[in-house]
């Protein structure tokens, strides 16, 4: 009724003989239109008639007039008529899209189950996988992946990341040689055997292989990892007890064939019984060759004594696995001092150290705080490196117990730092194995300086 009232106060409008104010009967007969079906459009523009006959100026010729009535008529009639199928098809047009909508939505929905139950069967397998782009970032990476290299479920390392060596107990792999640095670079891996120092301390042998994935101007690779460190356990016990069975059937064997060779001696003996000792000694030999084969073949390489260590080397291998952390947090780390400092040591053990103890800096140093390493040598010529940081700092009651195994500040608890305890005595067990010292000392609210010392002139076995 709303706009059959518009209608009418616009028609009570229309004495003037121009019958210009009539125009407005655009805005009732396009309301009807959009919103009600044709033949209310129509009744709209009959009603609308009514008013023009009923109340319009009727002065001057009667084909003058006429003429005005049906020009307003045909328009206001076209125009109802156009906005009425204008929307009737805006309205099918918007049925048909919410339509694709819901397709579209349905779709997705599905996709979305599909990439999970894809996502839970690629995070089932025990093979790790991740996805690379060219740029280096990490697009896809199953829980194995996650597990062995301590990444959280975004892809960022843990504070306690993995590290990459060239062998077992060997050399760090620099930042850009790491797998994924080699996988980003298009290099391709074949079953290419790496060491991985994990988070938990232990030692993971890796079967790596690398390979291209189908893109549109982009380079993308597929990295796959196998663990095979238990593989290669079981064939390192089956090689010691082929050993130990070896070494000690040696004993009897010796036994053996050293009483034959005395009975063989004797001139009393029967021709026969003479013969049937040469049989049994000529089987003891050709086992006691046996023995000495497989002896042979299961012998481990004996441990290397220290070799020369650039510490300066050490530093920054371990400062670039923490570079990441570092920079996520708004933490500077700067190393300065010597650009050389050699040492005799065991590289692996000494990584070891600095990884621990460039961690405690990196957990207890705030957001926007700084570390730095300093290397150089000491009054009595020893080699010396500091490690200084503007962390929270250890309580003078607490720096005795700092190595004690198991031992964490109450700052640490409290904040809930992750953390065993066990890092700083593992540190300075392998200090004093290369005949040095470490000396911490810190204050509440200013920062903690670990120094370590070492003789620059000393070999001795690595450690086991």
């Amino acid at each position: 009724m709303v706009p059959l009232l518009d209608a009418l106060s616009v028609g009570l409008t229309t004495t003037a003989p121009d019958l210009r104010l009539g125009l407005l009967w655009v805005f009732p007969v396009t309301w009807l239109a959009t919103y009600f079906a044709l033949p209310w459009v129509l009744g709209g523009v009959v009603f609308i008639s009514g008013c023009l006959v009923l109340f319009a100026e009727r002065s001057g010729e009667p084909a003058d007039v006429l003429l005005r009535v049906l020009t307003v008529i045909i328009t206001l009639s076209f125009l109802g008529v156009t906005v009425r199928i204008g929307a009737q098809r805006s309205r099918a047009a918007r049925r048909l899209l919410e339509r694709r909508s819901d397709q579209v939505n349905r779709a997705a929905e599905r996709a979305q189950t599909n990439q999970q139950r894809v996502t839970q069967i690629i995070d089932a397998l025990g093979v790790a996988l991740v996805v690379v782009d060219g740029d280096g970032r990490i697009l896809q990476m199953n829980d194995a992946y996650r597990a062995l290299y301590g990444r959280d479920r975004f892809g960022a390392a843990l504070p306690s990341a993995a590290v990459e060596y060239d062998r077992r107990r060997g050399s760090a792999v620099p930042p850009d040689r790491t797998t994924l640095s080699r996988a980003v670079g298009g290099e391709t891996l074949d079953d290419e055997r790496v060491w991985l120092f994990d988070s938990d301390g232990q030692w993971r042998a890796l079967q790596v292989s690398t390979q291209t994935m189908a893109s549109e101007g982009e380079h993308i690779a597929l990295v796959v990892i196998d663990d095979v460190t238990a593989v290669l356990d079981s064939a390192e016990e089956r090689r010691t007890l082929a050993a130990i069975v070896s070494h000690e059937l040696r004993n009897p064997l010796t036994a053996i064939i050293g009483h034959v060779d005395l009975l063989l001696e004797r001139d009393d003996l029967p021709s026969r019984v003479t013969a049937q000792l040469e049989v049994i000694a000529n089987a003891g030999e050709r086992m006691e060759d046996l023995v000495a084969s497989t002896l042979e073949s299961t012998r481990h390489v004996p441990d290397e004594p220290f070799e020369p260590v650039d510490l300066r080397q050490v530093v920054e291998a371990s400062a670039a696995s923490f570079a990441p952390l570092i920079s996520g947090s708004r933490k500077e780390l700067e190393v300065s001092g010597a650009e050389s400092l050699v040492i005799y040591g065991d590289a692996f053990r000494l990584r070891q150290v600095l990884d621990n103890l460039l961690s405690n800096a990196v957990k207890y140093t705030p957001a926007g705080g700084r570390i730095i390493v300093d290397l150089g040598s000491a009054s009595d010529g020893q080699a010396e490196l500091s490690i200084r940081d503007t962390g929270t700092g250890i309580a003078a009651d607490e720096l005795p117990r700092l190595f004690e195994p198991y031992f964490r500040t109450d700052r640490a608890v409290l904040a809930g730092v992750a953390g065993t305890g066990l890092g700083m005595g593992i540190a300075r067990d392998i200090v004093e194995a290369h005949e040095g010292s470490i000396d911490v000392a810190s204050t509440m609210g200013v920062g903690t300086i670990v120094t370590l010392r070492f003789p620059q002139r000393r070999v001795k076995e690595v450690l086991v």
